[in-house]
């Protein structure tokens, strides 16, 4: 399932990748098309168009919020041009202020832009848009790629509520465990995830050892809410090095590879 989906999400991509704008609706447009040729039921489709919804609301709304900045920006410009003219020294304090308290909040909606609206993890637009090089590794690293064992069963049994709660978590917990400044944490695609190492951190750790621990020690962990009593859940990992240049897509295939073998060998 899993795989095909991948297939499936890559031939979507190379239809729509000469378009100018891709809107939601063609993307899912194409990617039904796609699917129904390769014959997968896509049972949660109404899910997918609502998270697609949810996602471009929130981008509208970033984008609406970031065109009042710049407005704000270019009236705050001229104003401190004038002031500049004037010699007022007041006046441009005061521009000052108001320009630094746009900057934060420019910074504020691109890191909005680019987190996960469930997890707060990176998400695909700045692995796609500002990691990545036209699809290509812009440096060397270690590649992990990761997915929650049985989750669909998570969800089959306790709602997809309880669903989001653990990806969340899982989140959380990687963070907490890999609390370096050069491994940066990716939601892909529903509950699959990326980790990059970058060179600094890889001179520091040996990462095949830090993550069998990580996944060791999350498989032990319980989780408890209002509904539910000591719920644990697991991941599966491929691991391997990138070099600069190399290509996304080899890079996903090999690792999504031995993420399965490491699957097999934890049932």
């Amino acid at each position: 399932m899993t795989t095909k989906l991948k297939e499936i999400t890559f031939l979507t991509i190379k239809n729509l990748k000469n378009n100018e704008i891709i809107l939601p609706g063609d993307y899912l447009k194409v990617f039904d098309q796609i699917a129904k040729e390769l014959k997968l039921d896509l049972q949660d489709n109404l899910l997918m168009e609502k998270e697609l919804s949810y996602s471009t609301d929130k981008i509208n709304k970033i984008v609406e919020k970031t065109s009042k900045n710049l407005t704000q920006m270019h009236s705050s410009t001229k104003k401190a041009q004038k002031a500049i003219l004037d010699k007022d020294d007041v006046s441009l304090s005061s521009i000052s202020d108001e320009i630094s308290d746009m900057q934060k909040q420019i910074s504020f909606l691109q890191k909005e832009l680019f987190s996960d609206t469930l997890t707060q993890a990176y998400n695909r637009k700045w692995f796609n848009d500002s990691y990545l090089k036209e699809e290509k590794f812009p440096e060397n690293g270690k590649f992990a790629f990761l997915d929650i064992n049985k989750f669909k069963t998570i969800n089959d049994t306790y709602g997809h509520l309880i669903g989001d709660q653990v990806l969340k978590y899982l989140v959380k917990f990687l963070q907490s465990q890999l609390n370096y400044p050069s491994v940066h944490i990716i939601r892909y695609a529903g509950d699959e995830f990326i980790i990059l190492f970058g060179e600094d951190v890889i001179s520091e750790i040996n990462v095949e050892d830090k993550m069998k621990d990580v996944q060791e020690k999350l498989s032990n962990q319980k989780l408890k809410s209002a509904k539910i009593d000591n719920l644990q859940f697991s991941f599966s990992y491929g691991l391997l090095d990138y070099k600069k240049d190399d290509s996304i897509v080899e890079i996903l295939t090999k690792a999504d590879k031995l993420m399965y073998e490491n699957k097999q060998k934890s049932r």
